[in-house]
């Protein structure tokens, strides 16, 4: 069956919309305004936009009980597209440019979000959110001598070590809420270096996790290097756009995985004597450790040391 790729730049407050078969329109984004349009477009549809922060959530969950497939393309993406046909940017150029995006690229679809994942996902996010406040907190502590300021900042410590202490104990009940996931954080913190809240970043943010090759969960990752090379040119290698939140947990994962005295231990001697930089082997062992929880989730097989 041929697909038409509809074009959808996404706002807060609206949705402008290029289909090739009757041109451009705009509707409210609302779930009762995009309900109503869904409902005209034909199961031949294909969406096309750009992920945007949450605005888009009244759309994906519209698309997905109508089952009509969607495609959140990264907006760099777009932008690149947009830049390579010289295009001028309004709501109604950027619909038709997705639409066009789509009718020549064929991306793959997008699949709907697993609600169990998704609330993992919210839970994880606020904790990270809290996290960070700690930090800041803890950095203005340390760059005051005023007492008074300083009981003001030890009391917002306290109250964000409670508050973290409730996520993680929302995260926990979740996990047991839900028995799927809860296998799969145990499989990954067989690992070494995984601990809880890794798992947590990679189950929610990682969705792709045991279904594709080594070379995709990497770059999904955003631990596969770049290569940067013009005829004599040959430029160092950086590492590619992923997921952040994953690439930070498993930094820190590769840290704690290096103390592993025959797994990584070995490895990142081996890159020491090559003469590999710090960094460079810590990257490479958190690329290690992705690949292995691919393999392990795939498998439905705890990790195992020889």
């Amino acid at each position: 069956m041929t697909q038409t790729h509809i074009g959808v730049d996404i706002s807060k407050d609206m949705l402008d919309i290029f289909d090739p078969r009757c041109g451009h329109r705009r509707i409210a984004n609302t779930t009762a305004g995009i309900r109503r349009w869904l409902c005209g477009i034909g199961t031949d549809s294909f969406l096309v936009f750009e992920a945007t922060s949450r605005c888009d959530k009244h759309l994906v969950a519209g698309a997905a009980a109508a089952k009509i497939p969607f495609v959140r393309i990264n907006p760099l993406h777009g932008w690149h597209f947009a830049q390579s046909l010289n295009l001028p940017k309004t709501d109604r150029i950027d619909a038709r440019m997705l639409a066009r995006f789509g009718a020549e690229r064929y991306p793959e679809p997008t699949l709907p979000a697993d609600p169990a994942r998704s609330d993992l996902a919210a839970l994880s996010q606020r904790r990270d959110q809290l996290k960070r406040m700690e930090t800041q907190e803890k950095n203005r502590l340390q760059d005051t001598s005023l007492a008074i300021l300083q009981r003001d900042l030890r009391a917002s410590l306290k109250a964000l070590a409670v508050r973290i202490t409730r996520i993680d104990a929302l995260i926990r009940d979740h996990l047991r809420a839900h028995p799927q996931l809860a296998g799969q954080a145990k499989l990954l913190r067989s690992i070494p270096g995984i601990g809880p809240v890794t798992a947590v970043e990679m189950l929610a943010h990682l969705p792709q996790l045991g279904t594709v090759d080594r070379r995709s969960i990497a770059s999904l990752g955003g631990l596969a290097p770049k290569a940067r090379e013009s005829g004599k040119f040959k430029g160092k290698r950086v590492l590619g756009p992923g997921r952040r939140h994953v690439r930070r947990c498993l930094y820190m994962a590769a840290l704690a995985a290096l103390r592993h005295p025959h797994l990584f231990g070995n490895a990142a001697a081996r890159m020491r004597v090559a003469g590999k930089p710090g960094k460079v082997i810590v990257i490479a062992i958190a690329r290690k450790i992705i690949t292995i929880a691919n393999a392990v989730l795939r498998d439905q097989t705890p990790f195992a040391t020889a």
